[in-house]
């Protein structure tokens, strides 16, 4: 049997390659001798004894104190439940210290006037949900589909109804909104005069109280949403102030 795949399965979480090959040997043999584990696994003999106390503190093996020494895995249950122990502790490890970084940055970034650009569907919804959970007066949205709500953004947008914050559609002439849509409270729609609807690029448009912006568009089927945003900026305010003046809404 070609052991390869599960070789570099668990290589990939995190397992060296001879500790990969130690286990899945032994997985095979059962428990086994050095030499049964250096046969079986394509390890240097010398290198199994090693390899064999790295997998014992790793919680993976057990080890027979006899004379040749006997190794035998734990059960893969157990393994498993390890390997995400350990991949729980380094995912909130990382997470700890980029969230410090992230508060120790803050500040900067809040006055930074610049323009950021995102791509992929999934991180521009993520940061349009971000900027309307942030909204204190106003959003305005605007998409090429309306009728299929991604569930974070309409989750974003229901929020708003709690904290009084009106959202108003902006709806191409003959456009589908769904139920969800009218069925939110504070969720308004209003009608785009069609020589202001016809772009065949524009995907979303999102607008957040006074200085707030989200704008998106594919520049073709196969190409990835691409996205530019700013937010609490006078870039993004004067921007608003513009664009606004020729959307049929009202301040």
């Amino acid at each position: 049997m070609d052991n390869s795949e599960a070789i570099d399965a668990l290589i990939e979480l995190g397992l060296s390659t001879y500790e990969a090959r130690v286990f899945t040997a032994l997985i095979e043999l059962g428990e086994g001798t050095a030499r049964e584990v250096a046969k079986t696994s394509d390890v240097p003999r010398s290198q199994v004894y090693t390899t064999a106390k790295e997998l014992q503190s790793r919680g993976f093996i057990s080890v027979q104190r006899a004379n040749p020494q006997v190794f035998q895995p734990i059960s893969l249950s157990e393994v498993e439940s390890q390997l995400s122990r350990e991949f729980e502790s380094k995912r909130d490890t990382a997470f700890d210290r980029l969230e410090t970084l992230e508060r120790q940055t803050a500040p900067s970034a809040e006055q930074s006037e610049d323009v950021w650009t995102i791509t992929g569907t999934p991180a521009i919804i993520g940061r349009a949900s971000q900027l309307i959970d942030e909204a204190e007066a106003r959003v305005i949205y605007g998409a090429k589909d309306l009728a299929h709500p991604d569930a974070e953004l309409l989750s974003s947008v229901r929020s708003c109804c709690s904290r009084g914050v009106p959202v108003l559609l902006l709806q191409n002439n003959g456009q589908e909104i769904a139920e969800p849509w009218r069925e939110t409270e504070c969720v308004s729609s209003v009608s785009v005069p069609p020589q202001q609807s016809k772009s065949e690029h524009a995907v979303r448009l999102l607008l957040v109280d006074s200085d707030s912006f989200l704008l998106s568009v594919h520049s073709n089927r196969s190409a990835p949403e691409i996205a530019i945003w700013s937010a609490k900026t006078t870039f993004a305010e004067a921007f608003l102030q513009l664009l606004t003046g020729s959307l049929p809404v009202t301040e």
